[in-house]
């Protein structure tokens, strides 16, 4: 799988929910906020338990996000 379809953003993985990222990092708040548009849809890799873009690219990519 390559290109858009095994991008981030479509795995089982991967949480952009702003809620989710604010309950992750509870320090977020005070900078700024997770539903800030400069986040633009990145978010959470549940598997790799780190923030990511959600164009990045991964061997574990799983469908179904």
């Amino acid at each position: 799988m390559t290109g858009e379809a095994a991008a981030c953003r479509s795995c089982r993985h991967f949480e952009a929910q702003a809620a989710a990222l604010e309950a992750a990092l509870p320090g977020l708040s005070s900078l700024s906020s997770a539903y800030a548009s400069v986040r633009a849809g990145d978010g959470l890799c549940a598997l790799h338990e780190r923030y990511v873009a959600a164009s990045s690219v991964c061997a574990q990519h799983l469908i179904g996000g």
